[in-house]
């Protein structure tokens, strides 16, 4: 009886640390340029990956030599088809979301430049 109410703190541990971090990967196209934080990426086919918890994920986004980084919000969202979310902003492209069949990457604004130090 002792080694099962061992096993089952065990089991509600290990489910609960993988509840709280969270990660994984997939593959986005880019049809045009965009821009990722400060990192201006061009068209193409990228590797993303994620790891971190849900609302403070460190993402990367990888073609080549080519590497952009920034944080976002991962949200368990179904979808049917994978997809991108983009905004115009200041004449740029910004990319704001990577949306996967099963996980919806918010990602995080740049910080914005500070003025007059």
């Amino acid at each position: 009886m002792k080694s099962l109410a061992s096993l089952l703190i065990l089991l509600t541990t290990l489910t609960v640390a993988l509840s709280a971090a969270d990660s994984g990967s997939g593959r986005i196209h880019l049809d045009n340029a965009v821009r990722v934080g400060a990192t201006e990426l061009p068209a193409g086919d990228y590797r993303v990956t994620w790891s971190g918890t849900a609302d403070n994920a460190q993402v990367t986004l990888k073609q080549g030599k080519t590497i952009a980084t920034t944080t976002a919000q991962v949200r368990d969202v179904r979808r049917p088809n994978d997809g991108i979310g983009i905004k115009t902003e200041n004449g740029s492209r910004v990319l704001t979301e990577i949306q996967f069949r099963d996980k919806t990457l918010v990602l995080q604004p740049a910080p914005a430049a500070s003025v007059g130090q």
